[in-house]
């Protein structure tokens, strides 16, 4: 049972990076390194798939190889990237109308985002 959850929430991490090939900024690895990981406690036939397809495989193995970390270069451009989002959806929030709740959950994800991203997250020259 447990193996069938897997495979489904993979599948739909794999269908979330299939839309990040066709929509400028929407990722793609993101979404396949946890397919990936899911696939591998669940089939190995589709984790060798994400792990040799044509257009995220070689970075999907990437991460895999270098022992699940990033290049320094990747965690500032996603940190920069995370924290500009973060900034736009502050201000929109605060064009709606939003009396603080909005913008104080933001804030509060993109520093624990943050944080984890540069802290948990080994990176590697």
């Amino acid at each position: 049972m447990r193996r069938r959850i897997y495979v489904a929430i993979g599948s739909l991490f794999v269908g979330c990076a299939f839309i990040g090939i066709f929509v400028p900024g929407w990722p793609t690895v993101s979404w396949m390194v946890p397919a990936a990981y899911l696939f591998s406690l669940s089939d190995e036939a589709f984790f060798r798939w994400t792990l040799t397809n044509r257009f995220v495989g070689a970075k999907v193995f990437d991460y895999y190889a270098a022992g699940k970390t990033l290049p320094r270069h990747a965690k500032r451009g996603i940190i920069a990237f995370i924290t500009i989002m973060s900034a736009i959806s502050i201000h929109i929030t605060t064009l709606a109308g939003d009396p603080g709740y909005g913008q104080v959950t933001i804030a509060i994800v993109w520093a624990i985002g943050v944080w984890w991203l540069a802290k948990r997250v080994p990176t590697r020259a």
